[in-house]
């Protein structure tokens, strides 16, 4: 793991400053000797309270620049501890979160009912798509706890199409998220947000091996405000059907995720298919629940 730095820029300055006082002290040194040796005596009373002083002012400064480099130290040793842990934090939760989805598979395996095994296999899913920023987390080098949301979506689209169509399939991915790095308390709802609507529209919207498109685009608007715009041109489903009405546990949790975000939720009924674009806010002080 890349080990942290205190910058010690003040410090340096310091040193710098020891290091002319100890040549001024040599010089002075010098000139005695040449005073003395010419038959100078008188002058070195004067020379020698000037090293006098030339030595108190080094011992002083150096003592001062060596108790703030050790603290330097110290808080540099304190921040990679808690860097180390954090990291080890996100591993845990990692695994623990990749357990219960290896429990979810081998459950959904021993039912016989295949609408129990589809509602196990789609909270699978949910389960692996906040595992995903964790392992991102732990990768990282540094802990600001932002996620690249580019590769995150690709790899959790790129799973949702093997794990829902296999590994021959007909779907094409159309993507534009340029390069923004967003809080975890943001990208885990936003993740949720794809997972719901890139597996309904895998199982419903582009049933069997029909060819399809899934598309997933994200632009930033403002300071903190986003606008994500995803979805399929598969066969769609009635304009009527809100998360109101529906029964749909995928279309009501769309909606709460983005309320979570603080966002809005508008259905784009001008193409074939189904498209969401939510406009949201990044959440920077913490994660709420999404009753609240």
């Amino acid at each position: 793991m890349e080990q942290r730095t205190v910058d010690n820029s003040q410090d340096k300055n310091r040193l710098l400053i020891l290091k002319v006082i100890n040549s001024l002290g040599a010089l002075i040194a010098i000139a005695l000797a040449a005073y003395y040796f010419f038959g100078g005596a008188l002058l070195v009373p004067i020379a020698l309270t000037a090293l006098t002083a030339v030595f108190v002012t080094n011992l002083i400064m150096g003592a001062s620049f060596t108790e703030t480099l050790q603290h330097l130290n110290d808080l540099t040793k304190k921040l990679n501890e808690k860097e180390t842990l954090l990291k080890e934090v996100h591993h845990r939760v990692k695994n623990n979160l990749q357990t219960v989805s290896s429990l979810l598979s081998l459950q959904s395996r021993s039912v016989g009912d295949e609408k129990i095994e589809n509602i196990i296999r789609s909270s699978q899913h949910r389960v692996v798509s906040m595992s995903m920023v964790h392992e991102m987390l732990y990768k990282r080098d540094d802990y600001t706890s932002k996620i690249d949301f580019k590769p995150y979506v690709e790899e959790l689209c790129e799973y949702l199409i093997r794990s829902v169509k296999g590994n021959t399939h007909n779907i094409t991915t159309k993507m534009d998220l340029g390069d923004y790095k967003l809080s975890i308390d943001t990208v885990i709802p936003l993740g949720l947000i794809i997972n719901e609507t890139i597996t309904n529209a895998l199982k419903y919207g582009i049933p069997g091996d029909s060819h399809g498109e899934i598309e997933v685009n994200l632009v930033k608007k403002r300071a903190n405000g986003y606008e994500m715009y995803l979805g399929d041109n598969g066969i769609g489903f009635p304009e009527d059907v809100s998360p109101k009405t529906t029964k749909s546990l995928g279309l009501k949790l769309i909606h709460n995720l983005s309320r979570q975000l603080r966002g809005t939720l508008l259905r784009d009924t001008s193409k074939k298919g189904t498209y969401y674009q939510i406009t949201f806010e990044e959440v920077i002080e913490g994660f709420n629940t999404l009753d609240s």
